[in-house]
């Protein structure tokens, strides 16, 4: 996430005096507002703010965060083709992205591409094992792909015609 205190040092053209300024609160706003909109359900909103980071985002980890955020607001409103475009440039910038990989994976899960989508999960897990998110996107794979059956067996053994309420032998 990004540092919630940065400091950014200005240098005076003139004479060389350094100028002090401290910004409090995130680097990229509407990356942030961006990401409490997605997690709040409003995924238009969060799409919205999230285009508006993408469009100042400075350095490769700003950039993958604004395109995995994308990737999870599409992924919201069934747009998963899209989604997944975005999570492959999240990727393309943050290669380590295991939310980014997650999220295609569900992407894919959605469109039936499976095989594709345990790639990722593989992938995924390699980079952070014990990721609870990895976990349930695969649990939701393997429901789809490798179904639990319950076993029920019915004992009929018992004689239907016996009473219940019988209280013989107490």
């Amino acid at each position: 996430m990004q540092a919630l205190v940065v400091a950014v040092f200005l240098f005076a053209a003139a004479g060389g005096d350094a100028d002090t300024k401290t910004v409090i609160g995130p680097k990229n706003p509407a990356l942030a507002r961006g990401a409490e909109a997605l997690l709040a359900g409003d995924a238009e909103e969060g799409i919205r703010l999230t285009e508006q980071a993408l469009a100042v985002a400075q350095g490769s980890r700003e950039r993958g965060a604004a395109y995995a955020n994308l990737c999870a607001g599409y992924a919201l409103i069934e747009e998963f083709e899209t989604a997944i475009g975005y999570c492959d440039q999240a990727l393309e910038e943050t290669p380590r992205n295991w939310r980014a990989l997650s999220n295609r994976a569900l992407a894919k899960i959605e469109l039936g591409q499976y095989a594709e989508a345990e790639v990722d999960l593989d992938r995924g897990q390699e980079i952070a094992p014990n990721a609870t998110k990895l976990k349930r996107v695969r649990a939701r794979l393997l429901d789809i792909t490798d179904p639990v059956t319950p076993t029920i067996t019915i004992d009929d053994r018992r004689d239907p015609n016996a009473d219940e309420d019988d209280d013989e032998g107490v």
